[in-house]
């Protein structure tokens, strides 16, 4: 009788400990995804502020970060802290003050779900740690991207201008003007700027598809028909975009 009493005891005792160990486990799972999602939310924040006051995305605090939070949802504590409920800005940040991530070298899942995020963006195995924490720059691809998107939208500018001349004020045709901008000779797409995913690797679709998509571009700002330029722009190209 003693004997079964004890082995039921044993077997409760460790169930509870299994299910303890199982949810740490999944907790610690979500937890490592949360760092992940968490690095790209940042990541676009800091992309948006650079955009808009024309900054590179290494330069921007987290105080301009939390500046750009929704307000009244408590996001500061939400996206700029670890999950301890006991967390504050000042003993458990996620996002320093310079705006880059910090993970302590002893919250391995943490500092290994950062790193696979990282991993083809930089050498991730060269980072050594700083009074036992990991410092992790936010934006290094963003602040290429920045770049790019100013090109790209330089680009866009002559390329309009450009039509608008020939079509409107020369009298060109307007199919005969389209493939004109899209001859290598006249260097109107930036086809090295151009960084979106697209289906294919292969070199010469690849092409079509950076054609298609500033073309897309170019349709987005004339239909939009900020001033009278554009909108007779719009109606002369309307079925070539």
């Amino acid at each position: 009788m003693l004997g079964n009493i004890w082995l039921s005891s044993a077997l409760i005792v460790t169930a509870i400990f299994s299910a303890g160990a199982m949810y740490k486990s999944y907790s610690d799972i979500q937890e490592a995804k949360q760092i992940q999602e968490h690095y790209e939310i940042i990541s676009e924040i800091k992309t948006l502020i650079a955009k808009q006051y024309n900054k590179e995305p290494n330069e921007i605090t987290r105080d301009e970060i939390i500046a750009h939070l929704p307000k009244g949802e408590n996001w500061e504590k939400v996206l700029l802290l670890n999950r301890d409920k006991s967390s504050n800005l000042s003993n458990k940040e996620l996002v320093n003050q310079s705006g880059d991530f910090e993970i302590s070298e002893d919250e391995k899942l943490k500092l290994l779900a950062l790193k696979a995020k990282l991993k083809d963006v930089i050498d991730v195995n060269s980072i050594e740690a700083v009074d036992k924490k990991y410092t992790f720059e936010v934006g290094k691809v963003e602040k290429n991207r920045v770049s790019k998107d100013i090109e790209i939208e330089n680009s866009l500018n002559r390329a309009i201008h450009f039509l608008g001349t020939e079509i409107l004020y020369s009298n060109k045709n307007a199919s005969e003007t389209m493939n004109k901008l899209l001859a290598d000779e006249n260097k109107f797409i930036p086809y090295d700027d151009i960084y979106q995913d697209f289906e294919t690797t292969d070199v010469g679709k690849l092409k079509t598809e950076k054609q298609k998509y500033f073309k897309s571009k170019i349709k987005d700002r004339l239909y939009k028909n900020e001033n009278a330029f554009e909108t007779r722009l719009y109606k002369e190209l309307k079925d070539l975009l």
